[in-house]
Formats: structure tokens, C-alpha cells, sequence
């Protein structure tokens, strides 16, 4: 099925001109934007044997095939193995203690209000560039502990060939959940991070807004995850997305597919005592 929805893709594609794609927004406290609908899926066209190898003429199209974003996620029980777990319910003593430890790249600051254990990163983590807000803004600043949570992201970002990313925020003091004003979200505790984009080994700079290509309300991960189109860009974003959902890496994965306060970034976070994961 998914073959013949993207075969129906690629005939409507090859028929109508597309326009160019939309300038990526500069973010600012990403997530009080909040609105939009679900744009709807068009059906298929029919297709027939002779379209049936169409889908390998449209430029920038990846055919379909087994890629690790289509593998079902594991049970909480599995993911609660996970770095978030580890990561969010350590101490602040001990935090710290492994920031010194691990000669981490990373500096205490003075009181955030919020956060338990405020600093600042003052370099790359292994092999990978974090461009992080200016020490003019609050931005910048995280709790120690999302700080080891990057820390272990590090490997899996090279082993996608990832050698920087851009957060546009980790610290949003009047960060609330959307719908609950009175919910504080984990950017007010500087536990979660916003990734605007990644640059890979090859010189690309994937961009979520323009290049994840997902829809809202559909699935992330897992054999019915969507992509419209399913582009190198695209399935690169995708799969790395995947991997750190199963793999527990953070509690909460927000992308394009949540909604659209979302369009533009991917949003992680970790919770102290947290007993669930959700990728959306």
C-alpha cells in the first residue's frame, strides 16, 4: 500500500509545477505559536503496469523500501532502560560531579529561576558541533541534568553523520503547556532542548520545517509513519528521530506531526519521575 500512495504521489507530482519552499521561520519561544489544521492527504491515483517504475524518474524521491523509522517502537519497558530515565532522576551533587568527571564541556551559572542546577555549554560534545543561544539571552542556559542527556545524544547524532545541530531555545521561563496555563512546560525548567536543524558530514543542512515532510496527526515512527514526500532529507530526519525514541533517549519527542507550533523544530525533553514516552 505504501508503494501505490507513493506511486499516486509521483504521477501528481510529475503533473503539477511546485512552488518554491517556504523560508524557515527564525524562532523565538517556538512553542507559544499554536494553531493550524491537518492539511488532508490526497487519494492516490490509479496506477497500472506501465506507471509502476514512475516513482524512480521523480527527482529527489527515495523508492520505497525498509528503512529503521518503520520498525515498531518497543514497549515503556524498554525505553525506561533508557538515557532520559538515567539522566533526569540524577541529583544535582551527582550531576555535577559527572559534568567534572567527564571533563564535559559545560560551566555552572547563577540562578535560573526554575531550574535546579543552571549552566551553560561552552563546547562541542565528541565530534559534534551544539549551536546554542548567545550568553545575552536566557536561551541558553540548561539544567545539568538535560545536559548529560546530550551528552549520550552525541554518538547517536555521528552515527547519522551528524556534525552539528541548531537549538534555538532550552530555558523558557513563561513556557506553559499548550491548553493548560497553569502546566508549566520542561523548557521552563531548562530540560528541554528546540532543534531547528542539523548539518551532516556531506555538507547538508537539514531543515525540520522544510525537510522533515511529515503531516500532522500522523504517525512519527512505526509501519504506518507517513512521509509526503519520502525524500533522503526526509527519511535521514526520520530515522534519527526513531532511533532516539527507542532507544529512551528523551521522554517527550514533539515534531512537524504534533502541530503547528511544531512546524519548525523537534522538541525533547526529560521529566524527573517520568513513567511515559510519547514521539508525535
Amino acid at each position: 500500500m505504501r508503494r501505490l500512495a507513493l506511486i499516486g504521489w509521483a504521477l501528481s507530482a510529475c503533473a503539477t509545477s511546485v512552488g518554491p519552499a517556504s523560508t524557515p521561520q527564525e524562532p523565538a519561544a517556538l512553542d507559544a505559536q499554536r494553531g493550524g489544521a491537518p492539511a488532508d492527504t490526497p487519494a492516490p491515483l490509479p496506477v497500472s503496469a506501465a506507471t509502476a517504475d514512475v516513482v524512480d524518474t521523480v527527482p529527489g524521491v527515495v523508492p520505497p523500501k525498509d528503512e529503521p523509522y518503520l520498525l515498531p517502537l518497543p514497549e515503556v519497558a524498554e525505553r525506561m532502560q533508557g538515557v532520559a530515565m538515567r539522566a533526569a532522576n540524577v541529583s544535582s551533587n551527582d550531576c555535577l560531579q559527572q559534568l567534572r568527571t567527564g571533563q564535559l564541556p559545560f560551566a555552572r551559572v547563577g540562578a535560573a529561576d526554575g531550574v535546579a542546577t543552571p549552566v551553560r555549554m561552552q563546547g562541542p560534545l565528541g565530534d559534534v558541533d551544539f549551536r546554542v543561544p548567545p550568553p545575552k539571552t536566557p536561551f541558553g542556559v540548561l539544567d545539568c541534568r538535560l545536559a548529560l542527556a546530550l551528552n549520550e545524544l552525541s554518538p547517536v547524532l555521528r552515527a547519522h553523520e551528524v556534525r552539528s545541530l541548531r537549538i534555538d531555545s532550552f530555558y523558557r521561563p513563561r513556557a506553559k503547556l499548550p491548553g493548560r496555563k497553569n502546566k508549566k512546560s520542561q523548557h521552563a525548567y531548562g530540560l528541554a532542548a528546540d532543534v531547528v536543524s542539523v548539518t551532516l558530514d556531506d555538507g547538508r543542512t537539514l531543515d525540520i520545517e522544510r525537510d522533515f515532510h511529515g503531516q500532522m496527526g500522523k504517525p512519527v515512527c512505526g509501519p504506518d509513519a507517513y512521509l509526503d514526500p519520502p525524500t533522503d532529507e526526509a527519511i535521514r530526519l526520520r530515522n534519527l528521530v526513531c532511533e532516539l525514541a527507542r532507544g529512551g533517549y528523551f521522554h517527550h519527542l514533539l515534531t512537524p506531526n504534533h502541530d503547528q507550533a511544531h512546524r519548525n523544530h523537534l522538541h525533547l525533553d526529560i521529566k524527573r519521575d517520568n513513567r511515559w514516552f510519547s514521539v508525535e
